[in-house]
């Protein structure tokens, strides 16, 4: 037997207005709808619901035992149905994966702010290498990632948040909150660099620009982190190429940062989104939040 909730629905309707027509105004469906509904639900049972005349139907001695049980039914089914709703709206969720020095220094603050103002939603973070946020994202795990994609990725839908560049750092003498003078890159081909690994998007993007300008060397120190590569600078251990997005994390460390020219070279810190997945009604406000929250440290460098 295979019962529906809209035959039931059906039955309990048409017995309680005594008209098919009046229960088909009820469930938005024709009065030849509702008595397919009915039929297939006698059908199912074996005998007769109803005694049909042209003015109205009549429960039938089993229909009316049946009745209070089919009532019964729905009532529970509808009530269950609606609290498990009520719990998902107040248990909504929205897990975001990224890479490292995106996890540590811009994503804690941002994430704290939103959810502050909305606090029935709770934000799950994972951090990762590229690889592994791409997959995390592929398999579900994590609704959307966040990085430099550089490359397209298979699977994905990779929306650009917002427009940073590439900027020399290097120790400093004292704190550091502005950015210095703009440096051409020939200025840097010379210079003891810490870099990160050659399969890196970001190092191969800088490696590409420096070999414009002479320099075919690798980086002297090759590390596997931004934030180490930043480190490692306010150390005196040598300068770095880096992206902008690192402002937060070099003003920590106290680093000196110069905006590159000739030529600037723009790099998207991007949003990816499995393309067979639909996100949950929350990822395109925090999406939006996060961009004027980024905004308001990030503002494009001019050359006053």
């Amino acid at each position: 037997m295979n019962v529906s909730s809209r035959q039931l629905k059906a039955f309990v309707l048409a017995a309680r207005h005594q008209s098919f027509s009046r229960a088909a105004e009820q469930l938005f469906i024709t009065q030849p709808g509702m008595s397919m509904l009915v039929r297939e639900l006698e059908g199912q049972l074996g005998f007769r619901l109803f005694d049909r005349t042209t003015r109205k139907v009549t429960l039938t001695e089993l229909g009316k035992e049946l009745l209070p049980i089919a009532e019964h039914s729905l009532l529970e089914f509808e009530s269950a149905a609606l609290s498990i709703g009520r719990s998902a709206t107040a248990n909504r969720r929205l897990a975001i994966g990224a890479t490292p020095l995106i996890a540590s220094r811009l994503l804690p603050s941002a994430i704290s702010d939103y959810t502050a103002r909305t606090p029935k939603l709770k934000i799950v973070l994972r951090d990762g290498e590229l690889s592994s946020v791409i997959a995390m994202t592929l398999s579900g795990q994590t609704d959307i990632g966040l990085g430099c994609f550089v490359a397209p990725v298979t699977g994905v839908r990779r929306v650009p948040l917002y427009r940073f560049s590439l900027m020399l750092i290097e120790p400093a003498p004292g704190p550091q909150s502005r950015p210095g003078r703009w440096t051409p890159w020939r200025e840097v081909k010379d210079r003891c660099l810490i870099g990160l690994p050659p399969d890196n998007p970001i190092q191969q993007l800088i490696e590409r620009t420096l070999q414009r300008t002479g320099r075919r060397a690798p980086p002297d120190i090759v590390l596997s982190y931004l934030e180490t590569q930043i480190a490692m600078v306010a150390a005196g251990a040598g300068s770095a190429v880096v992206p902008t997005f690192t402002i937060p994390a070099c003003r920590a460390f106290g680093v000196a940062m110069h905006p590159l020219t000739d030529p600037g070279v723009p790099l998207d810190l991007c949003q990816i989104i499995n393309r067979g997945r639909k996100l949950p009604p929350e990822a395109d406000d925090f999406t939006e939040f996060f961009k004027s929250y980024i905004a308001q440290w990030a503002q494009p460098w001019s050359r006053d």
